[in-house]
C-alpha cells in the first residue's frame, strides 16, 4: 500500500465570488523553505479585487487560487537546508519571492524584480499560493521571528505596516515637515503613524465618501478635485503641506493631493487604482512638485516588527473583525460590504 497523503484545509478560489473551502495537499517544503501552520491572515485590498471580480486589474485567475498573503503562524517543518528555525517557532512571512540574483535585486530593491512571484496572486504562472489554508510553506530568508508580546493576528498586519514604512522612507519625511494623508483606510492609517516616527510636526488625515465621488449635478473631475482641496485647506490646523501619502487610488484623490502640496513638496502614490490617469501635471510641474511611486516594500519588516515589539505602534485597535477559514467567503464578503466601523478584518485558523 501507498503512503496515505496528508491534506489540510484551504480557502480556494476558482472565479468572481466563487470560494470554497477545500481539501489541499500538504507538501514537504523544500530545502531551503519553512513550513508554517497558519493563524491569522488579513484580508487586503488585492484579496476583495480577486474576490469580486475573479481579477486584479490586468492579472486574471485562470487556474485555482488561494488567496492570502498578509500572514502569520508557527514553523510546523523546515527544509535540510535551514538553520535558523526550529518547530515551534513563532513568526510571520514577508510574502514576496524575488529572484534575489538580479541587478535589481542587488541592488537591495528587490521588490522590484522582475521575475518577482507574489504569495496568493495570479501575476505569474503557475500561481503561487497564498496563505489562505492551514499550512503553507514559505522561503526561509523571507520569514521574521515574531516577538513575544506580539499576537499572530498583530503579526499579520505587519505586511501593510511594511507598505507604509516603504512609502514614508520613499518620501524622505523630515523632521518637523507637515504631511497630509488621503484615505483613512488600515494603510492611510498606519502611513500617519509611520510618519509621526519619522519626525512629521504635524499630520492631517482626510477620507472621502464613495458616493461623493460620483460628481453629482455634473461636476468635472477637474472642478471635484480643486473645490475638494480648496475645502480642505480651508479646515482649522490645514493648509499645504511637504508631503502627501495619496493612499486611496482614485485619480481625483491623485489631483486633489498635487493641489494641497507647497510648492517643491511630494506626493507619494500609496494607493494602487485606475492605472491611466488623467492628472494636473501641468499644476505639479509649475510648483516643482514630486510624484514619487510605491511598490509594496524593501527591507522594511525587520524595522515594522521592531516598532511593534517596542510599542512604538499599536495594531490592536485596527483590527476590527475577525473570522475562522471556514467562513473565509463571508468575511470577503463582509468586507467588501464596507461597513462604517470597519478597518482590519482578519481570519484565523485554529
Amino acid at each position: 500500500m501507498g503512503s496515505l497523503v496528508k491534506t489540510h484545509k484551504g480557502a480556494v478560489l476558482y472565479g468572481a465570488q466563487d470560494l470554497r473551502i477545500e481539501d489541499c495537499i500538504t507538501t514537504t517544503p523544500e530545502d531551503h523553505q519553512v513550513q508554517i501552520r497558519v493563524r491569522a491572515t488579513g484580508i487586503c485590498g488585492t484579496d476583495m479585487h480577486y474576490f469580486q471580480n475573479g481579477r486584479n486589474g490586468i492579472y486574471v485567475v485562470k487556474e485555482p487560487l488561494i488567496l492570502g498573503h498578509e500572514a502569520a503562524g508557527e514553523i510546523s517543518a523546515v527544509g535540510k537546508n535551514v538553520t535558523e528555525f526550529k518547530i515551534g517557532d513563532r513568526v510571520l512571512m514577508e510574502p514576496q519571492r524575488p529572484c534575489e540574483k538580479c541587478v535589481v535585486c542587488r541592488r537591495g530593491r528587490y521588490n522590484l524584480c522582475d521575475r518577482m512571484k507574489f504569495s496568493g496572486s495570479a501575476s505569474c504562472y503557475p500561481v503561487v499560493q497564498g496563505s489562505l489554508q492551514q499550512f503553507y510553506n514559505h522561503a526561509a530568508s523571507f520569514v521574521y521571528r515574531l516577538p513575544d508580546n506580539v499576537s499572530f493576528v498583530e503579526g499579520a498586519l505587519v505586511e501593510p505596516l511594511a507598505v507604509a514604512l516603504h512609502a514614508v522612507r520613499r518620501s524622505g519625511v523630515e523632521t518637523g515637515q507637515s504631511v497630509l494623508i488621503l484615505g483613512a483606510g488600515a494603510v492611510g492609517l498606519l502611513c500617519a503613524g509611520a510618519a509621526k516616527i519619522a519626525g512629521a510636526s504635524s499630520v492631517n488625515i482626510v477620507d472621502i465618501d464613495e458616493g461623493k465621488l460620483n460628481f453629482a449635478l455634473g461636476e468635472s473631475r477637474t472642478d471635484f478635485a480643486a473645490r475638494i482641496a480648496d475645502e480642505t485647506l480651508a479646515q482649522p490646523g490645514f493648509g499645504l503641506v511637504d508631503v502627501v501619502f495619496e493612499c486611496t487610488g482614485a485619480d481625483t484623490c491623485m489631483n486633489i493631493a498635487i493641489q494641497c502640496a507647497t510648492k517643491g513638496g511630494k506626493v507619494v502614490m500609496v494607493g494602487l487604482g485606475t492605472p491611466v490617469q488623467s492628472l494636473n501635471i501641468g499644476l505639479a510641474g509649475v510648483h516643482e512638485v514630486d510624484l514619487l511611486g510605491i511598490w509594496r516594500y524593501a527591507n522594511t519588516f525587520p524595522t515594522a516588527i521592531e516598532l511593534l515589539r517596542t510599542g512604538q505602534i499599536d495594531l490592536k485597535p485596527m483590527i476590527t473583525h475577525t473570522f475562522d477559514l471556514e467562513k473565509a467567503a463571508d468575511s470577503l464578503k463582509f468586507t467588501l460590504s464596507r461597513p462604517d466601523n470597519l478597518v482590519k478584518c482578519v481570519i484565523t485558523c485554529k
